[in-house]
């Protein structure tokens, strides 16, 4: 079996000497016009234009009978300009061809470059992506979330076939090599969601994005000891999935109508949601009468964002400016 990066690193190179071809065929037929211009200009006595236009015609064996030679020399001009013109632009279109078949090949296995920017970039594998891109479609959908292009690299072509969302931009690579993140534009992305099967290529690659991006960094963290090292690999936020999975599943035991309720909260199929909004017209206002405000308009407050979020705070306790209000609201089906 072939290995897929030197599939990928000989279709790379082939692409860039087939635009070398392409660039050198189309200045030869140029060339030949140019040429054959002049020549037929020196012998049938007519305008460059009319030459060249003739050469154009001649070269494509479109022959519209408009223009013909009629002396000698004019005749044995075009001879030569059709020979050269059936030659140069049959290696020119079937280069052409074979570049953007090619090309279309490369979407399809996901070998492809996204020319996006301020995109999210998601990296795993597995539910966690499919999840994850759940989650955030719903979220844009909703206006919670920008409404930013999508582009998700998976690991390999089967992970791609069995990708279930066609709207959204898939690559295939390894996200530890650089040329994946180029193709996936990294750079120029605003959020990257890592969701890796290996705490140690999560570190990797944090450190890779974060040297050549200003992107924030959300990262899924397998085990405790690699939150730190996420932290010093400069991860905006880690996620202990199977931490919070494990304690679920402890309180499942005594407490599973809690697990019902944390379950619904965060999917994004539940009934009911918990997030973060503002509300510039609750400014300095006492939590209890920002309480009734907001229970009046359908959503449930628990806290607000201050240094730090601050849950069931006093009634009496005093919001800031342009408050962030941590509420419980109703999903719409």
């Amino acid at each position: 079996m072939i290995p897929v990066p030197l599939v990928r690193r000989l279709m790379k190179l082939r692409i860039k000497v087939r635009r070398n071809k392409v660039i050198v065929l189309a200045a030869a037929v140029f060339l030949l016009a140019l040429i054959f211009s002049i020549m037929f200009m020196y012998f049938e006595k007519v305008g460059f234009f009319t030459a060249f236009y003739w050469a154009i015609i001649t070269m494509a064996t479109i022959g519209y009978g408009d223009i013909t030679p009629s002396t000698y020399g004019g005749r044995i001009v075009a001879i030569i300009a059709a020979i050269a013109g059936i030659s140069t632009f049959t290696a020119l279109v079937s280069i052409l061809a074979e570049y953007f078949i090619e090309s279309s090949m490369r979407r399809m296995m996901g070998m492809h470059k996204v020319k996006y920017k301020g995109h999210y970039l998601i990296i795993g594998q597995g539910g966690s992506v499919l999840s994850c891109l759940d989650e955030l479609k719903r979220a844009i959908s909703m206006g919670q979330a920008e409404d930013n292009p999508i582009v998700v690299v998976l690991p390999s072509e089967e992970e791609k076939k069995r990708f279930p969302f066609e709207d959204v931009e898939v690559l295939v690579g390894d996200p530890t090599n650089k040329d994946t993140l180029q193709r996936a534009r990294a750079a120029e992305a605003s959020y990257v969601l890592l969701t890796l099967e290996d705490d140690s290529k999560s570190v990797f690659v944090t450190l890779m994005v974060k040297q050549i991006s200003n992107a924030k960094v959300f990262v899924e963290a397998l085990k405790q000891e690699s939150f730190s090292l996420l932290k010093q690999a400069g991860a905006d936020r880690v996620i202990l999935s199977r931490t919070l999975a494990g304690r679920l599943l402890a309180s499942s035991i005594f407490e599973p109508e809690v697990v019902d309720v944390i379950d619904d909260l965060t999917t994004s199929t539940g009934n009911y949601d918990v997030t973060v909004l503002t509300f510039p017209e609750l400014s300095e206002l006492k939590f209890g009468e920002a309480w009734q405000v907001l229970y009046k308009q359908g959503y449930l407050p628990i806290g607000y964002v201050e240094n730090g979020i601050k849950l069931m705070p006093p009634l009496d306790s005093q919001l800031p400016r342009n408050p962030k209000v941590v509420v419980i609201t109703r999903v719409s089906s």
